[in-house]
């Protein structure tokens, strides 16, 4: 049997373990694959935070994830709020999805820790509460009241001192408004009833093309897609961490299936080239 006919008749199980090498291999080292930053999306989202944010600005994050898409979406909170802290900026998270608070409150704070921000005077995770739009519209006109006046572990608002400035979700008390969507309710509801605010998107990618319209129409300024954009922003900020290191792992395993599939097929060529001979 020659080296091609192998290649056509290749074990499943050697495929696997190709696959898996492929995979953990540069998660445990990275590569360093080139990637390159979406002008469209990525860019204007990193300018914003960068230079156009007014100093001491305080921004309101949306969480409105749950646990599946996490993987996705947490690689963006992460690296948007270490570069909202190295700009002296400030952050209140609040959820249009109820697990995404309690996602939102363990990330961060072990993400504060090494950013040195210090919980109810940096950030606060406010949490969610039921009632959907009609509570979310609510909080135009009293934040506080909104969200009961405590956070997501029952702390009163008044023992937070970074509660002071977040009185109502306006443009007078907050610069902006980002996002982390995985679905319904999610960017509809910002882009709705809030369209005087300054809205960018963490997107899982699959809804990114649902969200083209809304970017070029400027009711989104910058969006992140999925784990490629988490990657393409802790290149911007020059902090790799984990989007990247995933980012190598896909491409490798992309290679890997390339690699495969055209060995098979050349195998193939080369048995029938001989059938005919």
């Amino acid at each position: 049997m020659s080296i091609w006919e192998r290649f056509e008749r290749i074990d499943a199980r050697l495929v696997y373990l190709f696959m898996a090498l492929a995979l953990v291999l540069p998660v445990l080292r990275p590569i360093g694959m080139p990637i390159s930053i979406n002008p469209h999306l990525t860019q204007p989202f990193f300018d914003w935070i960068e230079g156009r944010l007014p100093p001491n600005s305080l921004v309101l994050m949306d969480a409105a994830y749950s646990a599946g898409p996490a993987a996705e979406l947490e690689p963006q909170l992460v690296a948007n709020f270490i570069h909202l802290m190295r700009r002296g900026h400030k952050v209140v998270v609040m959820a249009q999805w109820e697990m995404g608070a309690v996602l939102a409150r363990t990330t961060l704070d072990r993400v504060a820790k090494e950013v040195g921000a210090v919980y109810g005077v940096d950030y606060v995770v406010a949490g969610w509460r039921a009632g959907g739009t009609p509570w979310v519209r609510s909080l135009q006109d009293d934040f506080w009241a909104g969200m009961a006046a405590v956070d997501v572990d029952g702390v009163s608002f008044e023992r937070l001192p970074l509660m002071a400035r977040a009185r109502a979700l306006t443009p007078e008390h907050f610069a902006g408004i980002i996002i982390y969507a995985s679905g319904s309710p999610g960017v509809a509801t910002w882009i709705t009833w809030f369209p005087e605010m300054p809205l960018y998107v963490g997107n899982v990618a699959v809804q990114v093309p649902g969200n083209m319209d809304e970017l070029a129409a400027g009711q989104i300024r910058g969006m992140l897609s999925g784990l490629r954009g988490a990657a393409e922003y802790e290149l911007l900020i020059d902090k790799p961490g984990r989007a990247v290191k995933l980012m190598d792992a896909q491409s490798m395993a992309h290679a890997m299936i390339i690699i495969l599939l055209v060995l098979g097929n050349v195998g193939y060529v080369m048995k029938g080239r001989r059938k005919a001979a």
